[in-house]
């Protein structure tokens, strides 16, 4: 007899599929709306960045060419709003936009291929407006072929007692390079090398140190500020989607499915697995997950299952961990994964909000990146669980929107700090992706940048 679980899991449909009432969607699109129009004056656009900066408590990093923070997260949003709306404007407004970022990256080249910020989102870019036109293909391949040299060319294998995170996060690293090396499907050869080197260096990281820990363990003095040190002053392991370990499984994983299974891969892809596992805790409602092992508590069970859960957001936390299992399930061809992918995720919504410790509503820490979760795994089972969350923070979205905010919706960067911030992650970009995600059947492709997909 199957399980409840097992019944709610099904293989992914072909067509993506709105989960809205009408009345909702049209109060979702008039936001997307709302949001195009405030960003379609580029200059306006850096003067609210410019305020941004100062209204931040930490570091953002606004303007350039980049898909994290400037004109390639433009083009980005304007692309899906022409595609999913059909509106000729917003496709117009696409192309200005994809012509100044190619037109900053002369006066300021992309010299690393980091995703957020570098080469391979721009290159990737370029090839999600390849899907629509065929005249962007020469262009991208000789940007692919600039992102592969650089991989090529970098010392991946960081030699001493661990790497830093952002040696192989998504934001960075080579977990993010790889999902978007993968995206762009190219036949190139150097492309496909690439690609391997990357996965092989994944492979690595899952092996031991010299100390006898994982090599993926960030020591003390490769933590990224204050914060971490006091948190984290012996080192530690992360366990967010954003910046630990579920980010190289999902982006193994990607690459087991599309083809690419070098020697040690699959094996990787089970240990890591069994590792995040392994460290979950268990609360009242079911499975969770900390945001990082500190070296102190990582050597038993008795230890690392004390440690406090994690906020519930794609940064940190249940929904990114499970949409990373989830993937591995996939390669792995493992329903057991799947199962407690799903399980896991179910269980966020059955916690009281005050648990959850989600107040905003932008991708990495807030409504729309669960919501960004939960349509794709709405697509990928039965679960009414799931589908019922949905129109529920699509809600939540909105009711933080505003056409008095300069951009219509502001980052709540801590609890009582807003930030009028444009960009992907954190900012207005990302909200009006996700909401279009959620009210129109256009596929969001864009969901690899968060290795999700």
């Amino acid at each position: 007899m199957m399980s409840d679980i097992d019944q709610k899991i099904r293989h992914n449909d072909t067509v993506w599929k709105p989960e809205l009432s009408p009345a909702l969607r049209s109060s979702s699109l008039e936001v997307c709306e709302l949001i195009a129009e405030r960003m379609s004056d580029y200059e306006r656009v850096l003067a609210i960045s410019e305020k941004a900066q100062k209204q931040a408590t930490q570091g953002l990093f606004l303007g350039g060419a980049s898909l994290g923070g400037g004109l390639g997260g433009l083009a980005l949003l304007y692309l899906y709003q022409g595609r999913s709306l059909a509106k000729s404007r917003w496709e117009e407004q696409a192309h200005t936009y994809l012509r100044m970022a190619a037109q900053a990256t002369q006066q300021a080249p992309l010299l690393t291929p980091y995703a957020y910020l570098g080469s391979s989102g721009f290159a990737y870019l370029v090839a999600e407006f390849c899907k629509l036109e065929s005249r962007y293909s020469r262009t991208c391949d000789v940007l692919l072929a600039n992102v592969a040299q650089q991989v090529l060319e970098t010392s991946w294998e960081r030699q001493g007692p661990g790497v830093a995170m952002s040696d192989y996060d998504v934001i960075d690293g080579a977990a993010g390079i790889l999902g978007l090396l993968l995206a762009a499907n190219s036949s190139s050869t150097l492309v496909q090398a690439a690609i391997e080197r990357l996965i092989n260096y994944l492979i690595w990281l899952n092996g031991t140190n010299e100390q006898g820990r994982r090599r993926w363990f960030i020591p003390p003095e490769l933590l990224p500020n204050e914060s971490y040190h006091e948190a984290y002053p012996d080192g530690y392991y992360n366990l967010g989607l954003a910046h630990g370990i579920p980010a190289p499984l999902a982006a193994l994983s990607q690459a087991w499915k599309s083809g690419y299974q070098l020697p040690g891969q699959r094996e990787t892809i089970e240990q890591l697995s069994q590792w995040i596992l392994e460290r979950q805790v268990k609360d009242q409602w079911g499975i969770n997950w900390p945001g990082g092992v500190p070296l102190a508590d990582s050597f038993s069970p008795d230890q690392w299952k004390l440690l406090s859960p994690s906020r519930a957001a794609w940064c940190y936390g249940v929904p990114g961990v499970a949409a990373s299992l989830w993937q591995a399930g996939d390669a792995l061809e493992d329903e057991s994964l799947h199962q407690v992918a799903l399980e896991a995720f179910e269980t966020v919504f059955q916690r009281p909000p005050a648990y959850l410790y989600t107040f905003s509503p932008t991708l990495c820490h807030g409504y729309a990146g669960l919501l960004a979760i939960c349509l794709r795994f709405a697509q990928n089972t039965d679960s009414p669980i799931i589908r019922e969350q949905i129109p529920r923070l699509v809600e939540q979205v909105l009711q933080t929107c505003s056409p008095e905010y300069p951009l219509g919706v502001r980052d709540e960067e801590q609890r009582g700090n807003f930030v009028d911030d444009p960009g992907f992650l954190t900012g207005a970009i990302g909200v009006a992706l996700t909401l279009l995600a959620a009210a129109t059947p256009v596929e969001p492709a864009w969901n690899r940048l968060l290795l999700i997909a």
